[in-house]
């Protein structure tokens, strides 16, 4: 999947601060899915923020767990009416050599349609 070049993720979109993560860790609330632990948290700043986290028990191979976190951070780019207003970690948890975007785009989609 090639990305255009013009449609990138803004850093205003983006979690990027350590104290950050904590604060959606510590205090935002968790669901899970067959693949991923989603951590959310209201925020007062008008816009949604993503991070996303792949560790080495999930993909030892960098390449693949950067592909993870593109596809990941697209879904939200482009779903980006279905997160208000949150902070939001992705954490991956299980490995699993069939995903693709289709399968990742519905099973985060879905779970944000329910709240």
């Amino acid at each position: 999947m090639i990305l255009p070049s013009n449609n990138k993720f803004p850093r205003n979109n983006q979690l990027r601060k350590g104290n950050d993560f904590k604060e959606v860790f510590n205090n935002g609330y968790r669901c899970h899915t067959e693949h991923f632990t989603i951590l959310y948290k209201n925020n007062s700043y008008g816009i949604s923020r993503l991070g996303v986290i792949v560790g080495k028990g999930v993909f030892a191979s960098a390449v693949k767990r950067n592909r993870l976190k593109r596809l990941v951070r697209e879904i939200y780019r482009q779903n980006n009416d279905l997160f208000n207003s949150f902070d939001i970690v992705i954490k991956a948890d299980k490995k699993e050599q069939t995903l693709n975007y289709h399968s990742i785009k519905k099973e985060i989609c879905e779970q944000f349609r329910l709240l």
